[in-house]
């Protein structure tokens, strides 16, 4: 396909964005999605590819690149800070270690818990007929947090790093989607 000519368009500023959390459904299944609440900071999507590099001795420079290994990963912080929510981003289930009901909830982390695995999805300005833009990714663990500030200047934030997993039950059909409808 060719490249189109530039057209100022197809610029994308910011904009909101929702995101919004379901339990893994294997196969790349649709998922029940709940939304996570409100941001601060906005969703920074990151993807590597890490390249096995072959340069003979009889050239200056490489001659092959292969990819070895790749990875993803979706960063926010939630400005709500709701323990459900909460659970999510610690890499706990929140059925089963939030207890209590609305609005008295105690959220208990265990560090021993295996990875809960879910779908993700981010939706926010794009180019299509609707200007919408749909990020989904179908296999994702939380694995990293980031420190809770309290501080009296400033809102509570609940931050995370989930990691994109590779679907195995279709991995031709890739890790995520990005569509723009």
């Amino acid at each position: 396909m060719p490249l189109s000519s530039p057209d100022i368009n197809n610029i994308i500023i910011g904009g909101p964005t929702q995101i919004a959390i379901s339990d893994y459904v294997a196969a790349r299944g649709a998922g029940t999605f709940v939304d996570v609440g409100y941001t601060l900071g906005g969703v920074v999507i990151e993807l590597k590819r890490e390249r096995h590099l072959v340069s003979p001795d009889q050239f200056l420079g490489n001659v092959i690149s292969e990819p070895i290994k790749a990875e993803g990963m979706v960063k926010f912080k939630l400005v709500e800070g709701m323990l459900k929510n909460a659970a999510y981003l610690l890499g706990m289930d929140p059925a089963v270690y939030v207890t209590g009901t609305d609005p008295n909830f105690t959220l208990k982390w265990n560090a021993s818990e295996r990875a809960k695995y879910h779908q993700l999805k981010i939706v926010g300005r794009g180019l299509g007929t609707t200007k919408v833009r749909t990020f989904t990714a179908w296999r994702i663990v939380f694995s990293e947090s980031d420190p809770i500030d309290w501080k009296k200047e400033s809102p509570q934030l609940i931050g995370g790093t989930a990691f994109i997993l590779e679907e195995s039950a279709t991995p031709a059909s890739g890790a995520w989607q990005l569509v723009d409808a």
